[in-house]
C-alpha cells in the first residue's frame, strides 16, 4: 500500500481565503490523520490542503490563480512519481520532478530551486550508491517540500487536520424526470 495523493501550501494569513478561492470550506469536524477527501491544517505560517487524490483539479492552475507563496507536491507510490513545484505571485518559480518509471535515477529540473536541493540531492545520490533496492531519489522532491513548509506527507504532524467540503456548486449528472 503506498500513497496516491496532493497537497498544496500556501503562505497566507487568511485560511478563509484560500480555502474560498478553492472551492472549500471548513466543516469544523477534525481528524488526527486526513482520511477525508479533503482536509486542512496549518503549519507555521503555511495553510496546507490535504488531497486523498492525486493531481485533483481542483489544485490545477492554483498555483497562478494564488498571488500568495505557494508549494505544490503530488505523490504517487504505487509508480514512485513524487513533484513538487514551487510559484510566487502566480508564476511557477520551479519544480523538482522524480518518475522511476523513467529511469531509477530520474529527476527534472525546471527553474531554479532553492539553495538546500543541491545538499539533498547530493545525500540522496549518496545513498543510492549504499543500497540500490532502494529508490532514495524519490525522497529528492519530499525532503525539498519538507524543508521548505516543514510538511511531509507520510510524517508526523502536531495539529489536527480539519475536514473540508467542496462548496463549488457541482450539480450530479443524473436527473429525475
Amino acid at each position: 500500500m503506498g500513497y496516491a495523493i496532493s497537497w498544496l501550501a500556501v503562505r497566507a494569513d487568511s485560511e478563509h481565503s484560500v480555502l474560498a478561492s478553492l472551492g472549500l470550506e471548513k466543516t469544523g469536524e477534525t481528524e488526527e490523520v486526513p482520511d477525508s477527501n479533503w482536509s486542512a491544517t496549518r503549519v507555521r505560517d503555511w495553510v496546507v490542503i490535504w488531497s486523498n487524490s492525486y493531481e485533483p483539479r481542483r489544485f490545477r492552475g492554483a498555483g497562478s490563480k494564488l498571488n500568495e507563496e505557494v508549494i505544490i507536491c503530488d505523490v504517487e507510490e504505487h509508480v514512485m512519481f513524487v513533484s513538487v513545484a514551487a510559484f510566487k505571485n502566480g508564476t511557477m518559480n520551479w519544480r523538482v520532478v522524480h518518475d522511476a518509471q523513467q529511469a531509477p535515477n530520474h529527476l527534472e529540473i525546471e527553474g531554479t530551486p532553492p539553495e538546500s536541493f543541491a545538499r539533498i540531492q547530493r545525500e540522496q545520490f549518496a545513498r543510492v550508491s549504499e543500497d540500490r533496492e532502494v529508490d532514495f531519489i524519490f525522497d529528492i522532491p519530499v525532503r525539498l517540500a519538507q524543508e521548505l513548509v516543514g510538511f511531509r506527507h507520510d510524517g508526523e504532524l502536531s495539529t489536527a487536520f480539519e475536514i473540508l467540503r467542496d462548496t463549488s456548486g457541482s450539480k450530479p449528472t443524473w436527473k429525475f424526470w
